[in-house]
C-alpha cells in the first residue's frame, strides 16, 4: 500500500463516519530533511451547540515515513535485498504500521478568558474525560502479564492559560491528544504471502468510528465545563500590588534602594 492509497482510504472512512463534510481542506507537507510526508485535516463546525462559550476543534493527522514509502513502492523481497544483499533465506519482516493522531481542542473566543476552575472540579472533570477516552481509544496488548504492544492511547488533558498583569492565571482553553495504530499491508512478490495480507478497510472504518465517538464525548464534556465557566461567580477584585522597593533619603547622602 502506498501513501496515496492509505490517504484516500482514510479520507473515505472519515467521510463515511460523518466526520468530513467535504468542505475541509487537508494539508499535505513533505519534510525535506527526512522526506517524511504529513497529512492533516481540521474539523471545525463553526458553531457552539452545547459547548458555549468554547469552540471545539478536532485535528486528524498521520506521518508517512520515507522507509514506509520505499516499502510501498516495491516488494518486501526487493527492499531486503537492497538493505541486506542477496541471501539464500529471506529473513522475516514485521508488518508495516502507521500512527494516526487525533487532537481535540476547546478554546474560548479570541481575547476572552475565564477563571481557572477549582482543583476539585478540574480534577474530577479531567478524570471523567480521561476514563471516557480510555474506553474508546486505549488498546494495550498483553502476553503473560507483560505489555507487548500499544496500538492506541491518549495523553493527559492539558490546560491553556495566560497570566494577567496581577500575576493571576486565566483559562483560555483545554486540549487532549490521542492516537491509533493502523497495520498497513506489505507488498510481497510471493503470491501466497500477498494474499495473506488483508485489506485495512474495516480497520480504518473502526478507527473513524472511534474518532467520531471520541469527538462526541469531548464535545459533551466540554459543554459541562462551559456551563461552569458561564455561571461561575466573578473573580474577586485583585488588590493593587505594593511597590517592592522603598526610597529613603539620608542626610547628606544619595537615595538608597532596598
Amino acid at each position: 500500500m502506498r501513501y496515496d492509497e492509505f490517504r484516500d482510504q482514510l479520507r473515505d472512512a472519515l467521510h463515511d463516519a460523518g466526520l468530513l463534510l467535504g468542505i475541509e481542506r487537508p494539508s499535505e507537507t513533505v519534510d525535506l530533511a527526512c522526506m517524511d510526508r504529513r497529512w492533516e485535516v481540521q474539523i471545525w463546525r463553526g458553531e457552539r451547540k452545547g459547548t458555549e462559550p468554547f469552540d471545539v476543534l478536532a485535528e486528524i493527522s498521520f506521518r508517512w515515513t520515507a522507509l514506509n514509502a520505499a516499502r510501498g513502492h516495491t516488494c518486501e523481497e526487493d527492499v531486503l535485498m537492497e538493505m541486506l544483499g542477496r541471501r539464500s533465506r529471506v529473513p522475516k519482516t514485521q508488518r508495516r504500521w502507521v500512527r494516526v493522531d487525533l487532537g481535540l481542542h476547546a478554546s474560548l473566543p479570541y481575547g476572552s478568558t475565564a477563571r481557572v476552575p477549582e482543583p476539585q472540579l478540574l480534577s474530577s472533570w479531567t478524570a471523567a474525560m480521561g476514563q471516557s477516552l480510555d474506553k474508546l481509544l486505549t488498546d494495550i496488548q498483553e502476553r503473560q502479564g507483560k505489555i507487548v504492544a500499544v496500538t492506541g492511547g491518549r495523553e493527559n488533558v492539558k490546560i491553556k492559560a495566560q497570566c494577567t498583569a496581577q500575576g493571576e492565571l486565566s483559562l483560555t482553553g483545554v486540549s487532549v491528544s490521542a492516537f491509533q495504530v493502523v497495520r498497513v499491508p506489505r507488498a510481497w512478490d510471493d503470491p501466497d504471502r500477498r494474499n495473506a495480507e488483508k485489506s485495512i478497510g474495516k480497520e480504518l472504518a473502526r478507527l473513524a468510528l472511534r474518532f467520531k465517538m471520541a469527538l462526541q464525548e469531548w464535545t459533551s464534556k466540554v459543554g459541562e465545563l462551559g456551563n461552569w465557566v458561564r455561571y461561575s461567580p466573578p473573580p474577586p477584585e485583585a488588590k493593587p500590588l505594593e511597590p517592592w522597593f522603598e526610597d529613603e533619603e539620608e542626610e547628606g547622602g544619595p537615595k538608597i534602594i532596598h
